[in-house]
């Protein structure tokens, strides 16, 4: 389980917005929208009394990405999905200046502020990494994290959610010769891949008129497969991600409780 981290330091507001994939502020779905200010006053601890935030943003590109990773996190703890819904700023695109502008004004300099990018890999160079890289060194308190293989979806890639999802019946081989014959194809075309562990697209793969959805005559539903996942079908890469959350909001893995007992005099 996770427990708040007693030695960071806390504040008692925070912010939360939202704005659909592709939005802008002027048209009334910016960063600066929020809705966490009516859940902090009277929020409870696991113990029942009031409990302080530690002041966390976290900033996705996309309504997606945050539903994918409130899923994924409610098969490791609760507290960290109620931190994702919470404190999840999202980006519409990928725009890490947008980020750490955001940043900037919550911030306003206080080291108790911490947040996170997190961002697709894409078919972006090495360079753009470091650039990206380059955005945040200087902004105290705030961290990128960026995916080692394409998307975000790429890690829905499972076939044994897969099939749970659309109900194969034991036999049928699908599921894996659909993703087998993707990543052939997309090795194949794929050219300075860097390293990518899977340079399959999934976001076509998984969309409608996609390989998977076309085999089967269903539409699926990243959101739908995330749900379905079991915690340990979650990708190391995943787990990585959700570590630097919890050291930046305080929220952290408690190890196995060790009692020592010493003899009586």
């Amino acid at each position: 389980m996770f427990r708040r981290d007693s030695n960071l330091n806390r504040t008692q507001t925070g912010s939360r917005s939202s704005s659909a994939e592709g939005g802008s502020e002027s048209d009334g779905r910016s960063v600066a929208s929020d809705r966490r200010s009516r859940r902090s006053n009277g929020r409870k601890g696991r113990n029942g009394g009031s409990r302080a935030k530690a002041s966390f943003v976290l900033y996705v590109e996309g309504p997606r990405d945050r539903d994918i990773l409130a899923s994924w996190a409610r098969r490791l703890d609760p507290s960290l999905a109620r931190l994702v819904e919470d404190e999840t700023v999202i980006l519409g695109g990928r725009q890490p200046v947008r980020a750490r502008d955001d940043f900037r004004k919550r911030s306003k300099g206080q080291s108790q502020v911490r947040g996170l990018i997190v961002l697709d890999r894409d078919h972006h160079t090495k360079a753009d990494a470091a650039e990206a890289e380059a955005l945040v060194a200087n902004e105290k308190g705030l961290e990128l994290f960026v995916w080692g293989r394409r998307h975000i979806e790429s890690y829905l890639l499972v076939p044994e959610t897969l099939r749970r999802v659309l109900r194969v019946s034991e036999g049928d081989d699908r599921v894996e010769r659909v993703l087998r014959d993707a990543r052939a194809d997309a090795e194949a075309d794929f050219s300075a891949g860097g390293g990518e562990a899977s340079p399959v697209h999934a976001k076509r793969l998984l969309g409608a008129g996609g390989s998977l959805s076309e085999a089967f005559g269903v539409e699926l539903r990243a959101g739908e497969i995330a749900k379905a996942m079991r915690a340990d079908e979650l990708h190391d890469d995943v787990r990585s991600l959700f570590g630097q959350i919890g050291r930046l909001s305080g929220v952290v893995r408690e190890g196995p409780e060790i009692v020592i007992r010493t003899p009586r005099s």
